[in-house]
């Protein structure tokens, strides 16, 4: 473990005195503060004085920053300030968030049930919409950035973490060795990022949600190697196993949602997040149809406020909607190999489920024995 540049007792930027250490990564730490005058806990992130030497580090440090402050979504975690500490060491003033991420969830729980794992994944889309319509790319998503905090009330809430990729590949990650050749962790990592990291758009960060829903579902990876290299070589040029072959209680039409986010060829993945919240709804509680409704009303907005210029994660006008693409299906018309079902709408246990369609916010989600029933029913499922 690097050794930290501030320790417990100092004060920094003559109004936070840190209170512990966080945690420690390839390119900051983090430190739990205290605002002198306002009295409110924060968390700080300091760069390491040896990342200050590494081209652009400096650079992908501050967009971190900028990116964040440009997001109001309530699953993003906010920033509050920016500056320099009198050493030159570049901070991030962020709010100060109690729980654990979802890596960490993980390995105390193992597999979620698939209320619980859609539920998560549609607040993070929500946090997704918001950043791609803002043309921002998350590009590092992974259990290690999704926090998993509560509101007043009690209820779940997800905090998506590090925006703007300032981390280098294998920095708190959790399956891989550490190495600073490319931008981003490899084993949530596209296709296409893995070519060429300054090529992707918005559906690199599908992927990599597909990534943590195969994993939150089943508790594995979907592609797993030795080292980087076979890993790479694994995504490159195999398809994973359906969900469902690893968790046989897993409904089979949760596979093809997940399978589409793991689609190689861009075009058959899902083209938004808006369509892939769409076609996860009738996985989720009630509740999340507002998530759902919301994300839509988003990219839509988006979309008609620049008519001339698509934006990453913006579906053009050419882009199938929600409504008309069913999910076992991809976006270029053929039927998805690995779709158990034609509907994903249909339900083990209902006929009247059947004809619904998963792809529609508006025809509202059947009722379905693994989505959560209420406080604590979550894990009793499992």
């Amino acid at each position: 473990m690097k050794e930290s540049p501030v320790k417990s007792g100092d004060v920094l930027a003559d109004k936070y005195v840190v209170e512990r250490v966080l945690g420690v990564g390839g390119m900051g730490v983090v430190v739990e503060a205290i605002h002198l005058d306002l009295h409110e806990a924060r968390a700080i992130k300091v760069m390491l004085p040896e990342v200050l030497e590494e081209k652009d580090a400096v650079e992908r440090f501050v967009r971190e920053a900028r990116a964040a402050s440009r997001l109001k979504s309530e699953y993003v975690a906010r920033v509050h300030d920016v500056g320099k500490l009198e050493n030159g060491l570049p901070y991030i003033v962020m709010e100060h968030l109690e729980g654990r991420d979802l890596r960490m969830l993980l390995k105390e729980h193992g597999r979620l049930p698939v209320g619980e794992a859609v539920h998560y994944a549609l607040q993070a889309c929500e946090a997704l919409a918001e950043a791609h319509a803002s043309g921002i790319i998350h590009r590092d998503l992974k259990p290690g950035n999704l926090f998993l905090t509560t509101r007043a009330d009690g209820s779940p809430c997800i905090k998506v973490l590090d925006f703007g990729i300032s981390k280098q590949l294998g920095i708190d990650d959790e399956e891989m060795t550490k190495t600073h050749a490319v931008l981003g962790s490899p084993s949530y990592m596209s296709p296409e990022q893995m070519r060429s990291p300054r090529g992707v758009d918005a559906r690199t960060d599908i992927w990599s949600m597909g990534v943590i829903l195969y994993r939150l579902l089943t508790g594995e990876l979907p592609f797993k190697g030795e080292n980087v290299t076979s890993l790479v070589t694994l995504v490159l040029q195999t398809r994973p196993a359906p969900p469902s072959s690893i968790v046989p209680e897993l409904p089979p039409e949760i596979d093809a949602v997940v399978l589409r986010c793991l689609e190689r060829e861009l075009a058959d993945r899902w083209a938004s997040v808006g369509e892939l919240s769409a076609a996860l709804l009738p996985f989720a509680p009630s509740e999340a149809r507002a998530s759902v409704e919301r994300i839509a009303r988003t990219l839509s907005a988006a979309r008609n406020s620049s008519p001339t210029r698509s934006s990453p994660g913006v579906p053009s006008a050419r882009t199938s909607s929600p409504s008309t693409t069913s999910p076992g299906r991809t976006s270029s018309g053929r039927v998805s190999p690995r779709a158990s079902s034609p509907s994903l709408a249909s339900g083990p246990t209902s006929s009247s489920a059947r004809s619904k369609t998963a792809s529609s916010p508006e025809s509202g989600p059947p009722t379905r024995s693994w989505a959560r029933s209420g406080a604590g029913a979550w894990r009793s499922r499992r």
